[in-house]
């Protein structure tokens, strides 16, 4: 009799185990920048940002290691006042950070929803290579109302790398950003709500006198959506036709056929002293972005003297002129 012999074959898979390779930082170069804010625009609305600008990038080198774990991560010395938002010395405008690398993915950071200023390099498989580090900001509204001021400064800004498995130093900062605003955001105008003409009663020969009559109180002129975070708004009445004295807010008329001769137009402020005219007077309301009124005006016939007067229609104008400071 014969006997069988059963050889049970077991399979036996065979795992070939390689370590993981990830980079580390070796070395960032670059010197410590300003903000650059003259690009913006600030937001309509409380909650909106800008889009994220960067005032320089900053030249590193990372490495190929078998270590993992090597990461990026700010010092940013402000306020917290919200989501990753931090105070500028403007209370109604706030700021961002997010961290990149050229060419490099974030293993573990923010959206551009909710921005994480920490960067991980996590598992790369490159070689050596030279890149940049980026950390761009953007500018948030905080409220409805920015105050007056412009921003004269935010946070400082340090980033410390992290090394932490051993290879490459374990640990060092560089400096990003200094506390400087190198330029500020632009700024919109307001929208005026002024009348195109300010009409004045008929005046007669026989009741011509020398100085300012017929005096009729303007149309109030509204400012509507002036900007904030800047120091103040003045207001100029340029004489479109010339002054034929600014101090004392009287301004030349329209000369030739059909125009009466020797009739000027006088400014005056509301309580009937002249209104001086090519020249800024400073808004004394400005509080930040809202809704401003010029302060009230007349406007009245000035005669230096009647027997040189002439018949005709009296023309001139003045031209609004705003500078946001």
């Amino acid at each position: 009799m014969k006997a069988k012999l059963y050889l049970p074959i077991a399979a036996i898979t065979f795992f070939a185990l390689f370590p993981a390779h990830a980079d580390y930082f070796d070395a960032v170069r670059g010197s410590v920048m300003n903000y650059k804010f003259g690009d913006f625009t600030l937001p309509a609305n409380p909650g909106e940002t800008t889009y994220w600008e960067e005032a320089g990038s900053l030249p590193t080198t990372v490495s190929r290691s078998d270590t993992t774990g090597s990461y990026i991560a700010l010092s940013i010395n402000g306020p917290l006042v919200g989501d990753n938002i931090y105070a500028t010395s403007n209370p109604g405008i706030g700021i961002q950070y997010k961290t990149s690398v050229d060419t490099l993915t974030d293993a573990g950071g923010g959206t551009e929803s909710t921005p994480n200023s920490r960067f991980n390099l996590g598992q790369q498989v490159a070689a050596d290579i030279s890149t940049y580090v980026h950390v761009k900001y953007r500018l948030v509204r905080l409220t409805n109302k920015i105050p007056a001021g412009k921003i004269t400064s935010a946070p400082q800004v340090t980033a410390t790398f992290y090394n932490p498995d051993g290879r490459g130093t374990a640990v060092f900062t560089h400096g990003i950003y200094s506390s400087t605003i190198a330029s500020q955001p632009k700024t919109t105008s307001c929208t005026v709500d002024a009348p195109t003409e300010i009409k004045l009663p008929a005046l007669y020969g026989n009741k011509l006198k020398n100085g300012a009559q017929t005096i009729t109180e303007a149309p109030t002129i509204k400012l509507i959506n002036c900007p904030g975070a800047i120091d103040g708004i003045s207001y100029n009445f340029s004489a479109v036709y010339g002054a034929r004295d600014a101090s004392n807010g009287i301004l030349n008329a329209v000369n030739g056929d059909g125009y009466a001769q020797n009739v000027y137009i006088q400014v005056q402020n509301a309580d009937g002293t002249p209104h001086t005219v090519n020249s800024s007077i400073a808004l004394s309301d400005y509080a930040g972005s809202g809704e401003y009124e010029i302060p009230e005006f007349k406007v009245a016939y000035y005669i230096e003297n009647t027997a040189s007067v002439t018949a005709g229609e009296v023309k001139s104008a003045i031209e609004l002129k705003l500078t946001y400071n």
